[in-house]
C-alpha cells in the first residue's frame, strides 16, 4: 500500500472511532455517586478498596439501582502500564467507576446477591455510565475517545473470560483487613460530595 493509502486508512479509522465514540457518549446515561472512597495500600502493587465507615462510596445507576461496593482488592482500572502517561488512561484517572466496575466483578466471582442482576455487559455499560457520569460532571475531563476506548476494552473477550472464570473469588482476607482497621496507610481519599470540578 501507498504512503498516500495509508494516510487515508488511517484517516477513515480516526473517523471511524470518533463517530462510535461520540455515538455510545450520547447514548450513554449517567447516574450519581456520593460518598467517600478510600484506597489503602497493603503491600507493592497491592491496594484494598475499604468502603468509608461513616459514608460508604455509593453509585445509583441511571435505572434506579444503587451499588455500594464492599471491601475489596483493587488495582483501579486495569489500564496497560505503557498507557499510564497519556492522557485519561491512568489507572486512577475514573477512580471512582473503576471501583465499582471492580466490585460487580469481585461480587459476580464471590456469588454476592446484592447484584446477582449484573450481566457481562451490564458490568460494561455500568462502567462507562460512571465514567460519562465523572466527565458530565465536571469530575474528569470531558474526553468522547477516552471514553469509548475504556468502554471498548471492557466488552472484549478477555474481559468476558475474566467475568467467567471459575474460582475467582478473592476477598482480602482477615489478615489484610485487621492491617487496614489498625490504620493501614490511605493513599488517598476522593469525597465525591465535596470534589472540585474541571472546567
Amino acid at each position: 500500500m501507498t504512503r498516500k493509502g495509508q494516510s487515508a486508512l488511517a484517516l477513515s479509522l480516526a473517523l471511524s472511532i470518533a463517530g462510535c465514540a461520540e455515538i455510545a457518549y450520547r447514548q450513554t446515561d449517567i447516574g450519581d455517586f456520593q460518598g467517600k472512597l478510600d484506597v489503602r495500600w497493603v503491600e507493592p502493587d497491592r491496594f484494598v478498596y475499604v468502603p468509608n465507615e461513616r459514608d460508604p462510596l455509593r453509585f445509583k445507576t441511571a435505572s434506579g439501582q444503587l451499588i455500594t461496593p464492599r471491601v475489596m482488592y483493587t488495582d483501579g482500572g486495569s489500564i496497560p502500564r505503557l498507557f499510564w502517561g497519556i492522557p485519561g488512561y491512568s489507572p486512577w484517572g475514573y477512580a471512582p467507576a473503576y471501583i465499582v466496575h471492580d466490585w460487580l466483578f469481585e461480587a459476580h466471582h464471590c456469588q454476592y446477591p446484592d447484584v446477582a442482576w449484573v450481566s457481562f455487559d451490564d458490568s460494561a455499560r455500568l462502567l462507562a455510565e460512571g465514567v460519562k457520569t465523572l466527565m458530565e460532571t465536571e469530575v474528569a475531563p470531558r474526553d468522547e475517545t477516552v471514553f469509548y476506548s475504556i468502554y471498548a476494552a471492557v466488552r472484549t473477550p478477555i474481559a468476558e473470560r475474566l467475568w467467567n472464570a471459575p474460582d475467582r473469588c478473592n476477598p482480602p482476607g482477615p489478615e489484610p483487613t485487621f492491617r487496614l482497621r489498625g490504620g493501614g496507610r490511605i493513599l488517598f481519599t476522593i469525597d465525591m460530595n465535596n470534589i472540585p470540578r474541571v472546567r
